[in-house]
């Protein structure tokens, strides 16, 4: 027995010696620090395995206006011997480096990537270790339209996600893609079934998922060499599994339960935000353009004029004066439209024609108003028109009272009532005179009488 062990002590106390000293050994780490657009060029380095290099972007303030900007990292190099590792800060960055949690070593099946985007707000670091030559650099996008229009169709999903939750087109549409991306997931399930219902199966289940998604990745990695090199191929299996997928989709019908078009609804509004807020580094303006569409989409219009109408009474605007053209115009427009809306009420089933006209004191010059005609004749206007020069042109007429005639002018109805009026006083007047000129020719003849006698 001691014979037997004596090997596998030894095994052991190599393998240990062998971690400590690559433990022990210090790497050299060198630090750059790159502004948007600058390109530096690495010579290859034979002591790659313990030379850390790291490059860092310190980051800007933010700002509205770079809403939309981005910033990549761009590493060109020839082969993928290299390893990548991440971090805010150097320090961090050589934390990583020695405990060997590589950029990509949590991403399953993942390969290196060259163009890593940063956020142009924060300081990142990418250290990269290789023995190759390389080109490295930061690339600046001072508008990136792909987020733009990923915050458009974010914000365009989530305002209309109930109309699309009860939209049959967008249901069948909807039931082809995810039947189509989704197809090796439903024949990864339907194989697992062929197992027998004990642990294992879980386990097939857990990883024909995860070679599902990693298949789907490659697809979209190759995406180009597969559409020139296997054209009828992929056009047989869209053809297929869209068909499939509709069958299945037509079978089961669109959803015609509230509920269930609620949940639609919660789901697709879930993804607008979940678009808006990733279409932009600057995650603060993100959240108050969701919050303001959620305001926007689920308060009612009367609210909104409400808090309107409060922020108008607290910073009332600064009012403009009407002139006398635009008063003039506004008062011809406005007394227009009245009689047309009187006439329009007459000759409706809601006016009681017979019960006015009975209360009225010339029902014919009514009846021809209902009937289309003017509600003034041209004697009324000439009398109003002279009352006004009169008024105007009289010498007793102050400046006051001329100033005010000049900012009012009343409509035709009141100038008719007040032409009225003027005519009954002036009858009235007239009746005055006729009496007393009776009264002074019946003194007269009196005295007269008196006289002779």
């Amino acid at each position: 027995m001691p014979a037997i062990m004596q090997p596998i002590v030894q095994m052991l106390i190599i393998v240990a010696a062998t971690a400590v000293s690559s433990s022990a050994a210090t790497p050299i780490m060198d630090t750059v620090y790159l502004n948007p657009g600058a390109f530096i060029d690495v010579t290859g380095n034979v002591y790659g395995a313990h030379t850390l290099r790291t490059y860092c972007y310190m980051g800007k303030r933010l700002s509205l206006l770079s809403m939309f900007e981005t910033t990549e990292f761009v590493l060109s190099i020839q082969n993928e011997d290299y390893t990548e590792y991440g971090g805010r800060t150097p320090k961090e960055v050589m934390e990583h480096y020695n405990e060997q949690r590589s950029l990509f070593s949590f991403t399953l099946f993942s390969q290196k990537r060259q163009r890593v985007q940063l956020s142009p707000f924060e300081q990142q670091c990418i250290g990269v270790v290789t023995k190759e030559p390389y080109k490295v650099g930061l690339k600046h996008v001072p508008l990136d339209l792909w987020r733009f229009m990923q915050l458009a169709v974010g914000i365009m999903v989530f305002c209309s996600a109930g109309g699309l939750a009860k939209n049959n087109v967008f249901y069948y549409m909807a039931g082809i893609v995810l039947g189509i991306c989704a197809s090796l997931l439903v024949i990864i399930a339907l194989t697992a079934k062929l197992f027998p219902k004990r642990p294992m199966m879980y386990g097939v289940l857990i990883g024909g998922w995860t070679i599902g998604f990693y298949i789907l990745k490659q697809l979209m990695d190759n995406m180009r060499v597969i559409l020139l090199t296997y054209r009828e191929y992929v056009l047989g299996y869209l053809i297929v599994t869209g068909l499939i997928s509709f069958l299945v989709c037509y079978r089961i019908g669109p959803p015609r339960n509230p509920r269930s078009q609620n949940i639609i609804k919660w789901v697709l509004q879930a993804v607008g935000g979940a678009l808006v807020y990733f279409s932009s580094w600057h995650t603060s303006a993100a959240i108050a353009l969701m919050v303001i569409t959620f305001v926007v989409h689920y308060f009612p219009h009367s609210v909104l004029l409400y808090l309107k109408n409060a922020y108008r009474r607290r910073f009332p605007p600064k009012r403009r004066l009407l002139t006398m053209d635009e008063y003039y115009q506004q008062s011809v427009e406005e007394t227009a439209r009245s009689m047309a809306e009187l006439r329009d009420f007459v000759n409706s089933p809601n006016c009681r024609q017979w019960s006015l006209m009975s209360r009225l004191r010339n029902p014919t010059r009514f009846a021809n108003f209902a009937n289309g005609a003017p509600h003034l004749d041209d004697e009324e206007i000439e009398d109003y028109s002279r009352a006004i020069e009169d008024e105007l042109e009289g010498p007793d007429v102050d400046d006051d009272y001329l100033q005010c005639n000049m900012y009012y002018r009343p409509t035709a109805q009141r100038a008719l009532r007040y032409t009225s009026s003027a005519r009954q006083y002036a009858q009235r007047e007239d009746r005055y005179d006729d009496d007393d000129e009776d009264d002074e020719n019946s003194d007269e003849t009196e005295t007269e009488d008196y006289d002779n006698n």
